[in-house]
């Protein structure tokens, strides 16, 4: 039977931006857009008329900004998974976030390739924290339980987990290549398994199931 198809809201008043976001959106199968909204009042009115999975948010928007629309689904669509979009996250403003209700982070100047993986993990997982936020800031959320990000824990051969360690510690493909003294075609095999084991999509999908599995540490 195939998996039902991922619906999702885009929420910013930037139109060109949002249009870009939806056309992306349309051209992969396992996505389904179910509207766009300017702001949060637009997108309440959808969400009284449609079933929504995840919907896109941004911060700062006329009429009813993201803070005020997350105080709304938290209340009344706490099922729904909530990918704040913006230029700026400060640790601070994450903890915040993740309060009312947010589940996933990911930079505005992102590519499609990252966004569109992002509600996929945000979506299986629960949680996406793009890689440019702190792992520091990601690790407290897990450890007093702000957050609880659903990894079945699997078995990880010597060579994925090491190259999981080097991941973890930002090394470039190339350098972890070099210091592990393999191909980067072999790497980059090893790295599938990792994707494929862990149900993750990108690097930060890896650096989250390795926070919540214990298996860095960040407080050394």
């Amino acid at each position: 039977m195939p998996q039902s198809k991922i619906k999702i809201v885009v929420t910013d008043d930037h139109n060109l931006f949002r249009q870009s976001v939806a056309m992306a959106l349309k051209m992969d199968p396992a996505f389904e857009l179910v509207g766009q909204a300017e702001n949060g009042m637009e997108l309440l009115n959808i969400l009284n008329l449609k079933e929504v999975d995840v919907v896109l948010l941004d911060l700062e928007m006329p009429i009813m900004n993201g803070w005020k629309t997350l105080e709304h689904l938290k209340k009344d669509y706490a099922y729904i998974r909530v990918v704040i979009v913006s230029m700026h996250f400060e640790e601070l403003m994450i903890k915040e976030l993740v309060r009312a209700g947010a589940r996933g982070f990911i930079p505005k100047n992102s590519d499609f390739e990252t966004l569109l993986s992002a509600i996929h993990e945000v979506y299986n997982s629960g949680y996406f924290f793009d890689k440019k936020i702190s792992k520091t800031v990601v690790s407290d959320l897990v450890s007093n339980n702000n957050i609880a990000p659903v990894f079945k824990l699997v078995d990880l051969d010597e060579r994925e987990l090491e190259v999981l360690l080097h991941i973890c510690n930002d090394k470039l493909s190339k350098e972890i290549a070099e210091f592990m003294r393999i191909s980067e075609r072999t790497l980059e095999r090893i790295k599938a398994g990792l994707f494929r084991k862990t149900e993750t999509q990108t690097n930060a999908g890896l650096v989250l199931y390795a926070i919540k599995n214990k298996l860095i540490n960040l407080k050394a």
